[in-house]
């Protein structure tokens, strides 16, 4: 089974190739045998996934196949709703409509290939210090808690399109957002208050693999289960 994983930042830190997605894969009950694909790149847009998934890309030395090549048999796809938010409000309309032109080329390139959304951990409302993020340190924290109310937006918008669209959507953010009297989330984010740290990973590989696991009339690795 062929499985690609696209998204930002928050998707490339899942690591290369994704080790925590593949051991939660093989503790699944049947085991997911899976060839792994992890097609995350750093400030990456939704118009970015849609030129990927079309034409060939190199990300440093790592070769990124589009999708009549690449034929996997799961898509993952992220929302990349933290590097769309800069848009704010005027382009909540353009970023749906993005999404509509991805799932339609996933269905055009990749018809055997089952889309599994996932929307990342949020971001903290907190400025980090000058040690955890550089470029960042010295905005004002009006500018953070902007950033901070656009991505939770766009996370949002991009669930009500999933819901539209009848499609699977992993929710790791709701699920950390329902944990947070118990678990702030600052035990799954990076000192730069967005990324995820590696408790963050496991959990978000976790969430991926028990969705794929549950994809109905899924193979699964051979002799598994006998």
């Amino acid at each position: 089974m062929r499985i690609a994983v696209y998204g930002d930042s928050m998707t490339e830190y899942l690591h290369q190739p994704p080790r925590a997605l593949a051991e939660h894969l093989a503790r699944l009950q049947p085991p997911v045998d899976a060839q792994l694909f992890n097609y995350g790149v750093g400030a990456t847009r939704a118009e970015l996934v849609l030129y990927r998934l079309r034409y060939e890309y190199w990300h440093g030395r790592q070769r990124m196949q589009p999708l009549p090549v690449l034929l996997p048999d799961i898509l993952v796809l992220e929302s990349c709703a933290f590097n769309n938010s800069n848009d704010q409000e005027a382009g909540l309309r353009n970023f749906t409509h993005v999404w509509d032109q991805i799932l339609a080329t996933c269905r055009e390139l990749a018809p055997q290939a089952r889309v599994l959304l996932y929307l990342t951990i949020a971001p903290i409302a907190a400025v980090p210090d000058e040690r955890a993020n550089r470029l960042f340190f010295g905005a004002l924290p009006e500018i953070f808690a902007l950033r901070h109310h656009w991505r939770s937006v766009y996370q949002q918008t991009f669930a009500q399109w999933a819901a539209r669209q009848g499609l699977p959507l992993v929710d790791v953010r709701q699920h950390v957002l329902d944990m947070h009297a118990q678990t702030p989330i600052q035990h799954w984010v990076a000192a730069d208050c967005v990324h995820p740290n590696p408790t963050g990973v496991d959990l978000i590989s976790a969430r991926i693999a028990a969705a794929i696991g549950a994809l109905p009339g899924l193979k699964t690795s051979p002799g598994a289960g006998a």
